[in-house]
């Protein structure tokens, strides 16, 4: 058996064909050619759960039109000008983009110009979200819970505010997509840090692509707090090409939504618990680990104890650039890390170590990434190996030692894969 991963810069493993349990993907959509603004204008011309962009906006208004930053695969820029035919009849100065960095870096010209597309980075006015500028934030209110929300303001500057994003499993959301553009995507590091702390309270398997769920019903009184009145969100499947548009209610479409997600990205996986050697990419999360722990989530839903896990990313910018936190502590169990939290260490920080904790507490964990130097892969809890071969072969050798038959699991698109176990009944 030969596998390769998604990656030109990393090679591929070999071994017995009869090691293999399976393979799993994101779904693929074979023999059909992407139009992708003809899926925009289709999913805008029916849209759920509010009439049509153009009758909801006046040429006076002030629209803000919030975009996922370039961590995201959404393709905004092939996205963006069915929606911005919609509003021609809006002035170029009454529109303005932001992007919702959440607490990631600002993404740079070029960054943006590939992002939205050159016409548009020249055209209109375009912010990355200044995440930890207080005087960048608005106070727009409290949620039921009591629960302050300090959003960036302009939002509150503007008349109309649209999302443009995508929708696939998430770890702390449930789902991407919806309110999110506005909570995390454009929040304090402290509302930030509120919503994923909370979400690590509670198994991975209520959250990873459950969209009823507390933390997305936070977001969503959240977004409407701040004024979010339409969405529009693209579903992609495996190879990264535009399936579906929902368009309208930012609630009311991302269910919608969320239901074809589930479609896509579900993949049933018969009896993990009878394989003991995982692999997974952090495909098409691969900036950095931060992005890439993820797919650690997937592996968390699966993984029995004491099994392999082995993640292959490049992480081409590191561990966590605007998080370096993460790498002094590494990744911890919840029990530990609420401890540091008590003390004073950032929320947004705690949440990504217990995501990535669960796993390397659990399993045997492997890292493999150009991107991550040995001694820091260490530091957050794994065993470094150059290449993914080398990890197979450790994780092999420790099967054998502790008197297992090594039975492999490959879960390709771990960064937004939902693995679901498919337990074989008695009658079968």
């Amino acid at each position: 058996m030969k596998y390769t991963f998604p990656y030109p810069e990393i090679p591929g493993i070999e071994f017995p064909d009869e090691m293999l349990h399976g393979i799993y993907a994101v779904k693929a959509i074979k023999g059909k050619t992407v139009d992708v603004a003809s899926i925009v204008r289709a999913g805008m011309a029916k849209p759920i759960g509010t009439k049509k962009l153009s009758s909801m906006v006046s040429g006076d208004d002030k629209l803000l039109l919030i975009v996922d930053d370039i961590s995201r695969p959404t393709p905004v820029a092939t996205m963006l000008p069915p929606i911005l035919e919609e509003l021609k009849h809006v002035p170029d100065k009454n529109i303005k983009f932001l992007l919702a960095l959440g607490t990631h870096r600002k993404m740079t010209s070029q960054e943006i110009e590939r992002k939205v597309g050159a016409d548009v980075a020249r055209r209109f006015t375009i912010m990355n979200h200044e995440w930890s500028d207080a005087a960048a934030m608005h106070d727009y209110g409290t949620l039921l819970d009591g629960t302050r929300v300090v959003l960036n303001k302009a939002m509150h500057e503007a008349t109309f505010v649209l999302g443009i994003g995508s929708i696939a499993p998430h770890p702390a959301a449930g789902f991407s997509g919806g309110g999110k553009i506005i909570a995390p995507g454009v929040a304090t590091e402290e509302t930030v840090g509120d919503i994923h702390w909370k979400s690590v309270q509670v198994p991975q398997k209520a959250i990873l692509g459950v969209r009823n769920n507390p933390i997305r019903a936070a977001i969503d009184e959240m977004a409407a707090k701040a004024g979010l009145k339409y969405v529009v969100n693209a579903i992609m499947d495996g190879d990264g090409k535009v399936v579906e548009v929902v368009a309208g209610d930012p609630v009311q479409a991302h269910v919608e939504g969320c239901n074809e997600a589930l479609r896509v990205f579900g993949v049933e996986i018969p009896m993990p618990e009878h394989a003991n050697i995982f692999i997974t990419d952090t495909y098409p999360l691969d900036q950095d680990l931060w992005q890439g722990v993820k797919a650690m989530c997937a592996l968390d839903v699966i993984v029995p104890k004491l099994a392999a896990a082995i993640v292959v990313t490049p992480a081409r910018e590191g561990v966590a650039p605007t998080h370096p936190e993460l790498l002094e502590y590494g990744y911890l169990t919840l029990e530990a890390t609420t401890r540091l939290v008590e003390h004073g260490l950032s929320k947004i920080v705690a949440h990504n170590m217990v995501q990535g904790g669960r796993l390397v507490t659990k399993a045997i964990p492997y890292l493999v990434s150009p991107g991550v130097p040995p001694a820091q892969a260490n530091r957050l809890g794994f065993l470094s190996r150059p290449t993914p071969q080398a990890a197979l072969d450790d994780a092999i050798a420790k099967m054998r030692q502790m008197g297992e038959k090594p039975r492999i699991v490959i879960l390709r698109t771990g960064g937004e894969i939902l693995p679901i176990e498919r337990i074989k009944s008695n009658s079968t």
